[in-house]
């Protein structure tokens, strides 16, 4: 049986072709989407990116550090805290003993409509004092290990530089990552911004008032920016900056499992929020990033002998012009991260792999969203400098 026919010719073909056809049409054309959006988005706004001016220096802002207990973990963060930020805090869920720092516990009696790290953070909103222009979030794993200045904007989004851990797998997964949010260098002139990484996380004090953390979601960073977007009555600035912050790969794949589950299953219960336009917009990214790692399967299936596709001649050229395509943001992800050459090779060589795994966790997250918020586990990490002391 012919595999390139014409409309005209669909009635020969049986039950089984047909749903073969709109299965594998449907998982590419998902996929083209999401790829063409990111396209777009890099070539009309951030190809052209250049760093913001800074205006504020590290005085200008007061750092918190979020934790439930990890005290090894955060005392290595706060070690590697340059000198000039002279106030940093740590806000732990348990007492916890961090020198060079002040300490504060969140109170199991605090109500707050936030829940978890969001509740942490409301907390602190509340009953820390703060007369810096700006709040500077860290998790309780980043090491800064640049820092310029901050610009004169109300939300200041930081380079995330994952550090390889206990998995090197998951390490190379986030090469993978680090390539496709290149697109943060556009997010400073798009409508409203995709996601933010508290991580690295700097808000105008004033702002953070206004919109407060006091409000349920497991994606407490991204679901702010988007309220700080809609709901203030005014204009509100972002703006990315190169400066690096190095946190932690996961420390194993369903650690990795889970964080991507959580982070797609957060985006879709708070996209609300949005316009029906970005709803739209986020909802196909979220599709398309889910069958991500099912792609290189499709592109075999639709080259399999015996397997009847419309257009097939058609679908055999998009899908492998869209399987290269993912070579785009491993090598983007390369040149960003600049790892050591046995890495960059391994990258290269299981790129399918980490592809297919880093959206494992998204599909996870659409199928079965999870019911509670877990943290990501941190490894305990003096012999796994890895790429990251650069």
């Amino acid at each position: 049986m012919s595999t390139s026919l014409g409309v005209s010719q669909l009635g020969a073909f049986p039950v089984v072709d047909i749903v073969v056809t709109i299965l594998l049409w449907s998982v590419l054309s998902l996929y083209l989407a999401g790829d063409l959006y990111w396209t777009y988005e890099v070539i009309r706004y951030g190809l052209f990116y250049s760093s913001p001016t800074r205006e504020y220096g590290a005085r200008d802002a007061q750092v918190r550090i979020l934790t439930i207990d990890n005290e090894a973990v955060v005392r290595n963060t706060v070690a590697r805290l340059p000198d000039e930020f002279d106030e940093p805090y740590v806000i732990a869920e348990k007492p916890i003993d961090v020198p060079n720092c002040h300490v504060r516990v969140v109170p199991e009696e605090f109500e707050s409509e936030a829940t978890n790290k969001g509740r942490a953070i409301e907390w602190a909103r509340q009953t820390i004092s703060c007369d810096r222009e700006f709040v500077f979030y860290l998790d309780e794993d980043s090491h800064v290990l640049e820092f310029e200045g901050f610009p004169d904007a109300d939300i200041i989004q930081f380079n995330e530089f994952p550090r390889r851990t206990s998995s090197i797998i998951t390490y190379l997964c986030e090469i993978n990552r680090i390539g496709f949010q290149f697109e943060q260098t556009a997010f400073s002139r798009v409508k409203i911004p995709l996601y933010a990484w508290g991580g690295g996380l700097a808000i105008r004090k004033s702002v953070e008032d206004e919109i407060t953390w006091d409000y349920p979601t497991v994606i407490e960073d991204t679901a702010f920016l988007w309220r700080a977007f809609t709901e203030l009555d005014r204009e509100v600035s972002f703006e990315y900056i190169p400066d690096r912050i190095s946190n932690q790969a996961p420390p194993s794949i369903r650690e990795m499992f889970s964080q991507r589950r959580r982070w797609i299953a957060g985006s879709r219960e708070n996209n609300h929020i949005l316009s029906l336009d970005r709803v739209l917009m986020y909802g196909i990214r979220d599709l398309s990033w889910s069958v991500t790692g099912i792609v290189p399967v499709f592109v075999i299936i639709g080259f399999l002998p015996g397997v009847s596709v419309f257009f097939a001649d058609i679908y055999r050229v998009a899908a492998l012009g869209l399987f290269a395509f993912m070579y785009i943001w491993i090598l983007v992800g390369i040149y960003r991260y600049r790892p050591s050459l046995p890495f960059a090779i391994a990258v290269l060589v299981l790129a399918p792999v980490t592809t297919m795994l880093h959206s494992v966790g998204a599909l996870w997250g659409l199928i079965d969203p999870p019911d509670t918020f877990d943290v990501t586990a941190k490894a305990t990490e003096d012999s796994f400098d890895g790429d990251a002391s650069r």
